[in-house]
């Protein structure tokens, strides 16, 4: 702890709020559905905010996590913009709430350096990212700021307080965004940077550390380039309080299984207190240190977490009136592009049931991004694949976060709403061997499966939705009676375990050394989701073209949605046997004969009964 003059030991309250993974949603809006919503939004935390900011019995700091300028419509339609005169809306939005200081995440990067530059130049505060070199350019982010602050102590005394601030972000964003970034910039080890900078950080005078760690929380053991490493973040000495993020998880939860480093009901790791604020601002992240500054400095006496639901005023408070304006003309110019009608559809285009039988969504993606590959390659080169994972398919994004499109006008929005996210093609040569481990590994988020018994559950909650690939222009069978190969961070639980059989192309069993041309997006071919990055000796072709567009095109060109689709993959058949799984309430109007509805659940969901 840094050394302070003047008066004896007192005692003084900070607290430090966080949000996260913002994904510009500034507004309680649905751009996908077209509707507003109850609760979301940065704007929706505002006068929370301002509250915590006007009690004088803390100190209160308030900081951003990262993943804040992409995300939906209206992060792409301010992109698609480029250059303005008045600061981006979410920048002007953190200058109204007087933040102390942004982290960069992953997502940050997705529209590439130029844009993130431009926007960041208007920032009223510090941006820190202390595992990102930026070569030989101008660096966008500080590895770490100090802080000088004045806190009032119980004895009725004001002292200065000096927190340093430090980011970090997964190192694997020049992989995933690598189409945009080429060799611009480099990472580092999330903990390997921890250990060089906190050193620093003590050295310039820092009373209190705190990290703001975009990555969520793992196992507690360290892996070089390890992606959510807030565990092995929180052991380094020298830190106070981690903010984590990147995983849309909250933090402190109770629901959460204990270990030994970390504590999810009291909110700590390794002893040190650590909030997770979820994402969309549905809730704000809220750390409270109680110091004891004695004449060796200031010391952490003891901590609290908590995240704060949402509770946005009615009407409009002054502040939230003032974002809701700085945002709303990229709003109204967001909606108009939206609304516009592209393609029709005969036929319901849903998710409801996209890791339990084929979709369609997933279907009109897969063709799109062979048509693509097609395009691209030589003609008669190697088969082409696509590899696609439902998006939007419940999780953590709650009983409304589905692809629901009904038969007629297909939108703008609903293209958006199939893919959301920037991320480009990669088409790479992978041999049947390599295909069979990824389809392993995408299934593995099934739980075994007993035979001949009922009400067992068949999702695996760890694994979200995004990390199940189906490979189009293949066909193959899961064994559910197999034990997954993987767990949920990607690594190998069961070797022997072997649930893809019956693996064809064309009608003829996939032979372990015969090639393919695999398309696939940016994040999964680099190793996002905790897959294996493909190899660059292995990539035949990238585009600079967002896989977005290269839907919207395709849907387009098709004009009418209407054939039913050739399935890729299924179930094993198991007689006698019965799986539940969980799905929004509007499931129920697209049941088949082997689901069944077995009953509404208190979080919104609806329960369902699979007959395999």
């Amino acid at each position: 702890m840094g050394a302070t003059n003047g008066r004896g030991a007192c005692q003084a309250t900070l607290r430090i709020l966080a949000t996260t993974d913002l994904h510009m949603q500034i507004l309680p809006y649905d751009y996908f559905a077209d509707r507003a919503e109850q609760i979301g939004g940065l704007v929706h935390l505002a006068d929370q905010i301002t509250a915590l900011r006007a009690d004088q019995s803390a100190l209160t700091l308030l900081f951003d996590n990262g993943d804040f300028l992409q995300g939906n419509p209206l992060a792409d339609t301010l992109a698609q913009a480029g250059s303005a005169k008045t600061p981006h809306p979410m920048i002007a939005a953190f200058a109204a709430l007087h933040y102390d200081a942004i982290n960069l995440g992953n997502h940050e990067f997705n529209y590439g350096l130029p844009f993130l530059r431009q926007v960041l130049q208007d920032a009223s505060c510090p941006v820190v990212c202390a595992n990102v070199d930026w070569r030989d350019q101008a660096q966008i982010a500080q590895p770490f700021v100090i802080l000088d602050r004045v806190i009032r102590c119980e004895d009725g005394h004001d002292h200065p307080l000096r927190i340093g601030v430090v980011g970090f972000l997964p190192p694997q964003i020049t992989k995933w965004d690598k189409v945009k970034l080429a060799d611009a910039i480099a990472t580092c080890d999330i903990v390997e940077a921890a250990h060089r900078i906190v050193p620093q950080i003590k050295a310039a005078g820092a009373d209190i550390i705190v990290a703001l760690c975009h990555a969520g929380i793992d196992t507690a053991d360290h892996r070089p380039g390890m992606e959510n490493a807030a565990v092995p973040l929180a052991a380094v000495p020298g830190i106070d309080a981690i903010l984590t993020g990147h995983t849309h998880e909250i933090f402190p939860d109770a629901t959460r299984p204990a270990t030994p480093y970390v504590d999810p009901v009291a909110g700590r790791i390794h002893g040190k207190p650590a909030v997770g604020a979820g994402f969309y601002g549905q809730a704000l992240g809220a750390i409270t240190l109680r110091l004891r500054r004695a004449a060796d400095g200031w010391h952490v006496t003891n901590h609290t977490s908590a995240v704060l639901p949402a509770a946005p005023k009615v009407p409009d408070s002054a502040i939230s009136a003032r974002i809701k304006a700085g945002v709303q003309p990229a709003h109204s110019a967001t909606l108009r592009q939206v609304r516009q009608p592209i393609a029709r559809t005969l036929v319901p285009i849903h998710s409801y049931f996209a890791r339990i039988s084929p979709d369609l969504p997933s279907h009109i993606l897969g063709q799109a991004l062979i048509a693509h590959a097609a395009s691209v390659l030589p003609a008669n080169s190697l088969p082409i694949i696509a590899a696609v994972s439902p998006v939007r398919a419940g999780g953590l994004g709650g009983p409304s976060c589905y692809v629901a499109i009904p038969p007629g006008p297909i939108m703008r929005r609903d293209v958006c709403a199939i893919y959301p996210y920037a991320d480009t093609p990669v088409i790479a040569r992978r041999t049947g061997a390599e295909l069979r481990a990824w389809l392993e590994q995408a299934v593995s988020g099934y739980h075994q499966i007993i035979p001949g018994r009922a009400d067992q559950a068949l999702l695996n909650p760890d694994f979200a939705g995004y990390v199940f690939d189906a490979f189009h222009g293949l066909t193959y069978t899961i064994d559910l009676t197999q034990p997954p190969r993987h767990d949920a961070a990607g690594r190998i639980s069961a070797p022997a375990a072997a649930r893809i059989i019956d693996l064809e192309h064309n009608g003829t069993p996939v032979r372990p050394e015969q090639c393919f041309a695999v398309v696939a997006n940016s994040y999964r071919s680099f190793g996002g989701g905790g897959f294996p990055p493909i190899p660059m000796y292995d990539i035949l072709a990238m585009s600079r073209q967002p896989v977005r567009d290269i839907l919207t095109a395709r849907v387009q060109r098709r004009g009418v949605v209407t054939a039913p689709i050739k399935a890729p993959w299924r179930f094993a058949p198991i007689p006698d046997t019965f799986v539940d799984f969980i799905s929004a309430p509007d499931g129920r109007h697209h049941m088949t004969d082997r689901i069944c509805n077995a009953g509404t659940q208190a979080d919104g969901f609806t329960r369902y009964r699979l007959a395999l």
